[in-house]
């Protein structure tokens, strides 16, 4: 049996890796965790995690002593993952592929032996009806055709440790996007199905794969129902007190996210197999 894995560099700690590294220390995990401000890797720190300061697109870039202590070891852990969504600045998808290329090779070169990669089910672009884990990607966005190519670099650059995961969409604590529907009149796709997955499954299943060593594997995270976007969303609204949306009810064949595969793979059962049974955020979260 290999040795299990005790350092784990987590390069984006965000929404979802912050709430990652935080589960990785209470297990005992040497964690290094990234922010670009000197501030906000300070307050890491606070947190059990060895904060350093670190911008993707720009790599050289250190301030401050909390980074030049760490930033020799965040390419030099067992288990690097890389959360970095594109996030809502201007997207260049060009520059945010050669940056995460770059990313790639640096935790390489250190000797990083596990690389997962967050990655999103949007590679799928408008594919309809059953989606499994070996299903054909026709990304038809911006930010999944980078999504993809990433993939593939991360595949073939660690052909035994690299790991996707691909994720749908993310709710968890004070987020959820019915906030972002109440209210909103002649929203199409009503008939849809929802690909929604809890964050607390997310780190499960991402402690999973660093606890059995997988390499050379892409995965994917859904709940196991998926209601339409109409009834699931009005449902929520109604249940938060917000204005409840209202749809176009067309659609029907989007697509949905099968996670049997990788379920059974990882050994694990999801704790929010519905939408329904995710908690919903109090309206002043």
């Amino acid at each position: 049996m290999p040795k299990p894995y005790k350092t784990v560099s987590v390069c984006g700690c965000g929404w979802l890796g912050l709430a990652l590294a935080e589960n990785l220390v209470k297990d005992g995990i040497d964690v290094q965790g990234t922010k670009r401000s000197k501030e906000a890797a300070f307050d890491l720190s606070k947190k059990g995690i060895h904060g350093v300061v670190f911008d993707i697109y720009d790599q050289n870039r250190h301030s401050g002593e909390i980074s030049e202590a760490n930033s020799s070891s965040l390419f030099g852990s067992d288990v690097f993952v890389a959360n970095i969504p594109p996030g809502r600045r201007t997207f260049d998808r060009t520059e945010f592929v050669v940056a995460m290329k770059s990313l790639v090779d640096r935790a390489k070169a250190g000797g990083t032996q596990q690389f997962i990669f967050i990655s999103t089910t949007s590679v799928y672009g408008q594919a309809q009806g059953k989606i499994s884990e070996d299903s054909v990607c026709h990304p038809n966005t911006e930010s999944g055709i980078a999504h993809r190519e990433i993939e593939r670099y991360i595949l073939e650059a660690f052909p035994n440790g690299g790991v996707v995961l691909r994720l749908s969409g993310l709710v968890g604590a004070s987020r959820h996007p019915a906030k972002h529907m109440a209210g909103r009149t002649g929203i199409t796709g009503g008939k849809d199905p929802v690909n929604l997955i809890h964050r607390d499954d997310c780190i499960r299943a991402i402690s999973a794969i660093m606890k059995q060593q997988l390499g050379g594997e892409t995965l994917h995270l859904s709940a196991l129902d998926h209601p339409t976007r109409s009834d699931f969303y009005r449902w929520a609204a109604q249940a938060m007190g917000l204005p409840q949306p209202e749809f176009i009810e067309d659609g029907g064949e989007g697509k949905w996210i099968s996670s049997d595969v990788t379920l059974q793979r990882l050994g694990m059962t999801l704790r929010y197999p519905s939408p329904y049974d995710m908690p919903l955020p109090a309206l002043d979260s």
